[in-house]
């Protein structure tokens, strides 16, 4: 016998208590004991406090948390790289499951917006590089 998820429709046994084609719990009570991390949570501990691993603790990856703390984000570069992930729903939580309450508008509108420091930052590089330069060949 079989029945259907309420969550997508699919068939699945009459003892399941989880979906296996949508990872949905199929009673409340589970559901709310072990859920996965919120998507605009764990999106906001990555721009404010990526470098120091937060959103790694509180997704649940503790031991890369504590990778990116000690690295500081692994220069950054890491954190950045996590923050993207998490942009486009491709980041897990601790065990494996995408975050919950994910918003492909917000998603990619947040990650557009991040890149306006990033250019910002190197247009002032160049800037900064082209102004030694200059100098440099004036003297």
């Amino acid at each position: 016998m079989s029945k259907t998820c309420p969550h997508c429709g699919a068939e699945i046994a009459d003892e399941a208590v989880r979906c296996h084609a949508c990872q949905n719990w199929l009673t409340p009570a589970v559901e709310q004991a072990d859920k996965p991390a919120g998507f605009l949570e764990t999106l906001l501990f990555a721009w404010f406090l990526g470098v120091y691993g937060v959103h790694r603790f509180y997704t649940g990856n503790i031991a890369t948390g504590i990778a990116q703390l000690l690295t500081l984000g692994g220069c950054g570069i890491w954190a950045y790289i996590d923050f993207i992930l998490i942009c486009f729903n491709k980041f897990k939580d601790g065990k494996g499951r995408p975050l919950r309450n994910y918003s492909a508008n917000t998603g990619i509108t947040i990650f557009v917006i991040s890149l306006i420091p990033l250019a910002l930052i190197l247009f002032l590089l160049f800037t900064l590089g082209l102004a030694i330069a200059v100098a440099g060949a004036n003297s």
